[in-house]
């Protein structure tokens, strides 16, 4: 079975897939033999001790900086990366995470990494092969990894890299404070000493477990005794839906991002499930942090998924990029670690501090600030007069301005389960398939703008607000852009999903109150760049369709962890445009001084 195209963008993309992500490939036309310092105990401050694998070239008599990656997904991953920097002039360090591989303890997911992070990036920089330098590198969760040491402050911690990083609570183990099943599978797959990996890549294990959730009408917590996974942190994890006290003793906080002094390597794709953590890291950094320190904070934005930000590739999910789209990382990490560790010259592919990629022209834009790329935006109002659910031939129109005041009402259905035929379906090219605008379901309502009459170049985080009134006090919402090329074609942009009772934000649920309209502000959708092209359209899909592999919302204004989904309800949830509602979806636009500069 195959979960259908939104439940990859929110699942698989997310923290546990770094842990399949390819190796990095030593480099072939070096002699330098690299020796093993195998299972090194690291002494942390309770008397845990840590296991480390250190990669370094025997014949260096001199100390060298050390590159650092803790990790849960067992320290002989990093294996081709530690022979590759031990190649190039460093020593490389790979730790098993506290209860991890070889390591003592217990392993609680975002407990205890800062601490032991603080004691191993110390003990690293005492040892005679280290000149007292340690920077950090990895993604996903060894990315969160990197920004929960650096909040430590070790004395010897001189940069960190964090690639398609995890921010707990923010963008995982829910986002938008919905939940994915996915959780439980990555918290099985790290679950005890080994990595238990067949469990993790059984698909069918899971999907079938989302499946019976659903039909049996159980709770979401009940996946635990679906699937026989017990023993993780699931169910503390599920008592804290959004950015709480909980989640927050753990990341960094504005007084942490006020102190930091390290220069930053920041990287993330546009398809990447961790994109939100990795640029709310970025953007509090910025907020909070002096001039000067967040002037050495670099970002890079490119047209990659999960493991794609380890490993760019010119195509992805049936879309072609261009050649431009496949960065050498190890390269890029390598120059930058000798910019800022031994004094080198910035990396040649870092032009300013913003590097992001515009797909449809192959292409980089560069800029000293991440507003400068998310310029001024176009504003299209939408129109619902004439559209009907579920009918793509009877859309709505994004406009200018929409001139008359129309509704069109879409059905929320916790308990809906996709065909058998849709869960078979190949997923494989989902960001070019359209089975989500053309399905017959009175859970969706398109709208289309007119054909471009130039070709337009958006980048950023579109904005969409839309008058809503529910009969039911909650339900979640979500919203997929599109473009949609003169010959029909259709490229997947951008999406985004409220779930209603969170629709402020914050902590705390506030539910609608029914049959009361109310202006819905979306999340921010996710972070795209692409040249439209001259002639084709913008599609833009509202719907309230239950995803396999996301929690439900019973729609009740119940515990959505312990609900029952036969307690759930249906909804209606009607979607209201034209003066005075604000109904309006914004597309930023970069600055146009970027884009007529010489293309990289």
């Amino acid at each position: 079975m195959r979960v259908t195209t939104l439940a990859i963008i929110f699942t698989a993309l997310c923290a546990g897939a770094a842990g399949a992500a390819p190796p990095a490939k030593p480099d072939p036309s070096t002699k330098i033999t690299v020796q093993l310092l195998w299972d090194q105990k690291i002494p942390m401050r309770d008397g845990v001790k840590l296991s480390a694998t250190i990669y370094r070239d025997p014949k260096q008599t001199k100390p060298l900086p050390v590159i650092l990656t803790m990790t849960p997904y067992i320290a002989q991953d990093a294996a081709d990366r530690g022979v590759y920097y031990a190649q190039h002039g460093y020593v490389f360090a790979a730790v098993d995470l506290r209860g991890r591989g070889n390591s003592d303890g217990s392993f609680l997911p975002s407990r205890s990494e800062g601490k032991d992070g603080y004691d191993t990036v110390e003990w690293l920089a005492k040892q005679p092969w280290c000149d007292g330098q340690v920077a950090m590198w990895g993604g996903s969760w060894r990315g969160f990894t990197q920004w929960a040491i650096a909040k430590e402050f070790p004395p010897h911690l001189k940069a960190i890299a964090p690639t398609s990083s995890v921010y707990p609570g923010v963008d995982y183990p829910q986002k938008a404070g919905i939940f994915q099943s996915y959780m439980l599978r990555w918290l099985t797959y790290v679950h005890g000493h080994a990595l238990n990996d067949g469990i993790f890549n059984s698909s069918a294990l899971w999907t079938n477990a989302d499946v019976e959730q659903v039909t049996s009408g159980r709770a979401f917590a009940d996946l635990e005794q679906i699937t026989g996974a017990s023993g993780t942190v699931f169910r503390t994890w599920l008592a804290h839906p959004r950015e709480d006290a909980f989640w927050q003793a753990v990341t960094p906080r504005p007084e942490h991002y006020a102190k930091l002094q390290l220069p930053i390597l920041t990287i993330a794709g546009f398809y990447d499930g961790d994109q939100l953590g990795a640029l709310t890291y970025y953007e509090r950094h910025m907020a909070s942090g002096p001039k000067s320190v967040t002037a050495r904070h670099v970002l890079v934005l490119g047209p990659w998924d999960h493991a794609g930000t380890r490993h760019p590739k010119a195509e992805l999910a049936g879309a072609t990029f261009g050649a431009n789209a496949v960065v050498n990382m190890e390269d890029l990490h390598k120059a930058w670690y000798d910019q800022v560790l031994k004094g080198g010259p910035a990396p040649a592919f870092l032009k300013d501090r913003v590097a992001c990629f515009i797909t449809g022209r192959n292409t980089w834009i560069y800029a000293s600030e991440l507003k400068q790329i998310e310029g001024t935006p176009i504003k299209f109002e939408l129109d619902a007069t004439g559209a009907a659910a579920g009918d793509v031939t009877r859309g709505g129109h994004l406009v200018p301005q929409a001139a008359a005041a129309a509704t069109v009402t879409v059905t929320s259905d916790p308990r809906r389960l996709p065909t058998p035929e849709e869960l078979e379906a190949d997923d494989a090219p989902w960001l070019v398939n359209q089975r989500n605008a053309y399905a017959d379901s009175p859970g969706r309502v398109i709208w289309t703008s007119a054909p471009l009459a130039a070709e337009t170049v958006f980048a950023g985080r579109a904005k969409l607000q839309i008058q809503i009134a529910i009969d039911q006090p909650d339900a979640d919402v979500g919203a997929q852009l599109y473009e949609v090329l003169a010959d029909g074609t259709a490229m997947e942009l951008s999406y985004a999903v409220v779930r209603l009772r969170y629709r402020g934000g914050g902590v705390q649920p506030v539910f609608m109150t029914p049959g009361k309209p109310e202006r819905v502000e979306f999340p921010a959708m996710s972070f795209f760049a692409r040249a439209v092209a001259k002639g084709s359209r913008l599609r833009l899909v509202v719907h309230s369709v239950p995803y396999v592999g996301m929690q439900r919302n019973t729609n009740t204004g119940g515990d959505l962890a312990t609900e029952p989904l036969s307690k759930a309800r249906i909804a209606k949830i009607t979607l209201m445009t034209g003066p005075g509602t604000a109904s309006a979806l914004e597309i930023p636009r970069p600055d146009e001084a970027l884009l007529e500069a010489k293309p990289h």
